[in-house]
């Protein structure tokens, strides 16, 4: 009977060590209580439990999978789904406006833990991100940098201008300490 405990126990600990832990694609922290990322997949649940999510905030213009309104739903996660463009030369822009409301939602403290996502973490992410390190008073060299890092090849130029000419005021109810 004690052998049956001891290999039971083995196979217990086998089976936590073989679930990774998974976090979704371009996942990193901007700043205390918020979290970039590209979309989550059904992997990188037990990560996202860990950060005990108050908000995921999604922005991309199309819908998300099912399972990841279920995971949400299931997990008491507020979901905020902003249908947000990506930038395109010659003649498609982000709406200054509407990314001022999203960057009021992902800064206001209430909402956090507070992951923002869209499809692959690239460009839509990577222009909000951008406009939150203007907010904080970073050098536009040190943002567009960070910006690379997570575009990798996949730069685009109108990005990179959207978030040197944005200026749109962002009025933020409770605003997190580390933000000028």
């Amino acid at each position: 009977m004690h052998a049956l405990r001891n290999d039971e126990r083995r196979l217990q600990i086998a089976e936590q060590q073989s679930q990774l832990i998974v976090p979704p694609l371009n996942f990193a922290m901007v700043a205390p209580g918020v979290y970039r990322s590209g979309f989550p997949n059904e992997k990188s649940h037990p990560f996202l439990l860990q950060l005990r999510l108050r908000t995921i905030v999604y922005v991309f213009d199309g819908d998300g999978p099912e399972y990841h309104q279920g995971f949400v739903s299931a997990n008491g996660i507020a979901f905020k789904h902003f249908h947000v463009a990506a930038n395109k030369e010659p003649f498609t822009e982000m709406d200054h406006s509407q990314v001022a409301d999203i960057l009021a939602q992902v800064l206001d403290t209430r909402n956090h833990p507070l992951l923002i996502h869209c499809n692959r973490g690239i460009r839509r992410v990577g222009c909000l991100v951008g406009c939150i390190r203007k907010l904080q008073g970073w050098a536009m060299t040190a943002i567009f940098d960070e910006y690379q890092r997570f575009s990798g090849t996949k730069i685009r130029i109108s990005d990179q201008e959207f978030i040197e000419v944005f200026k749109a005021p962002v009025t933020i109810s409770c605003k997190p300490q580390w933000l000028i």
